[in-house]
């Protein structure tokens, strides 16, 4: 079972950051361990709490900083290490990820661990930026809603997979409207990969949590690049291999969906997404 941690996104709408940076990002509150119902009420009561403080534009601070965790420092600050133009697109490769690793979970058979992740990721990565999306990508958040109903609602395998594949269809068209730089979101989408898991392994106890929101973000990397191979090839064919070697090598850290008994160190998983980073510096 994995403990519910909302974390608030107080990142500024994506127009009013292009003007001011990046803003600061707030913890939401620590959830307590519980069974997994009372994780979803836990979930929608957070989320209720987050449309209010959503639609307020946060403090801007010169740079992103953040409410006392090291890991949300680290994924704040990859959206100020990427160009303005790419901050939308990046956003919703950032969902993404939350939905990637809700599937991954499903198909463990972790339905109700999938929907929380979902949930998850609708209170932290969307609703700051609520009405930023709403205006420029269309059907984003129903389309992960009806995931959500399809797995609360214990509806048949093939009617989850359904709506699993149909989020994934408005995620893809969401990021084609954003038009970002292929480059921007996959670097952007290491950044965050890594900064999360900075708040992984710690000697009192690790965080199966923030374990599984790292490692959705790597899926999200990787499906980025995935999407973008060809035309980086075309670009630069060695590095671009060389690219998909170390973003292969950094998926293989996550061995398993939940949080392993002795998980990569912080320091192996922030090498091998900077390896990443590096070579895909170098494609132009």
């Amino acid at each position: 079972m994995i403990e519910f941690k909302p974390r608030m996104w107080t990142l500024m709408g994506v127009s009013a950051m292009a003007l001011v940076g990046v803003a600061a990002c707030q913890p939401g509150g620590e959830g307590g361990t519980a069974a997994a119902d009372g994780e979803k009420a836990a979930a929608s009561s957070k989320a209720g709490e987050g449309e209010g403080e959503g639609a307020k534009p946060a403090p801007a601070p010169a740079t992103a900083s953040a409410g006392g965790e090291s890991g949300e420092a680290g994924a704040a600050n990859a959206y100020s290490n990427v160009d303005a133009a790419s901050w939308l697109g990046l956003r919703v490769t950032h969902l993404s990820g939350f939905l990637l690793i809700a599937q991954k979970s499903f198909a463990a058979e972790q339905a109700d661990e999938a929907s929380i992740l979902i949930s998850q990721g609708l209170l932290e990565v969307y609703q700051p930026d609520a009405a930023e999306l709403d205006s420029k990508v269309k059907d984003l958040k129903p389309a992960y809603d009806a995931v959500v109903a399809a797995i609360d609602g214990k509806k048949s395998k093939a009617e989850i997979e359904a709506a699993f594949a149909k989020a994934f269809k408005v995620t893809q068209a969401a990021q084609t409207s954003a038009a970002a730089s292929d480059s921007d979101v996959i670097k952007g989408m290491l950044g965050i990969a890594s900064g999360l898991y900075s708040g992984v392994v710690h000697p009192d106890g690790n965080d199966p949590t923030e374990y599984q929101h790292s490692y959705g973000a790597v899926l999200a990397a990787d499906q980025a690049f995935k999407a973008a191979q060809s035309k980086l090839a075309g670009k630069d064919e060695k590095r671009t291999a060389q690219l998909a070697k170390d973003i292969a090598a950094l998926v293989a850290l996550f061995p398993s969906v939940t949080i392993p008994d002795a998980p990569a160190a912080t320091a192996t998983v922030t090498a091998a997404a900077s390896r990443a980073e590096l070579a895909l510096s170098g494609i132009r």
